[in-house]
């Protein structure tokens, strides 16, 4: 196995790669607000598909290093993990139809089809047993710099507290002040 680091002009092409993605994903989490009713469909569907083709061309460069520097076909296969890959053009399968039916507490499927039935108490069990956000410190810190970023970047801090909850949105503040960019001591 090579033991070399990542070329970099590949690494600063995943970086950005990987910078827009967040930013992609930032925007999933912002059009599902409640002031965004108007919009959060097509933004969100928008946004997280974005996101995922953004996270593919970042696959496929570093998958075209890898197939560059000698790595076998069946190799590359499996660190692309092609059995997983489902194509967005089929739409949404009977079985996410069943999780969300399972999400949104509807009643149980009526389906001979077991993936559909396992999504449908999987999610019947995860919608129960769900934490908000404000419940999980990983979530709300994941979820709070993603918000004071976009904030920061957009110059739009005040904006935080109009669309988030308290605990939220004062974390997110904290992430836009760290983010300032310090002023050198006068002389």
């Amino acid at each position: 196995m090579e033991d070399t680091p990542m070329p970099e002009p590949l690494r600063r092409a995943v970086h950005q790669l990987v910078a827009e993605a967040v930013m992609s994903c930032q925007e999933v989490l912002r059009y599902t607000e409640p002031d965004q009713a108007h919009t959060w469909k097509r933004m969100t569907l928008y946004r997280a598909t974005d996101t995922a083709d953004t996270m593919n061309m970042a696959s496929m460069l570093i998958a075209a290093y890898c197939q560059r520097t000698g790595m076998s076909l069946g190799t590359l296969e499996s660190y692309l993990q092609t059995r997983q890959q489902r194509s967005r053009a089929a739409g949404p399968r009977e079985s996410d139809r069943q999780e969300l039916a399972g999400m949104l507490g509807d009643p149980a499927p009526g389906t001979d089809d077991h993936e559909a039935r396992v999504g449908y108490v999987w999610s019947r069990q995860h919608a129960k047993g769900a934490l908000t956000p404000e419940d999980d410190p990983q979530q709300l810190l994941t979820e709070a710099c993603l918000h004071g970023l976009r904030a920061k970047l957009c110059d739009d801090v005040d904006a935080l507290h109009s669309y988030l909850p308290p605990q939220m949105a004062a974390m997110a503040r904290k992430v836009t002040e760290a983010l300032e960019v310090p002023q050198p001591a006068p002389a």
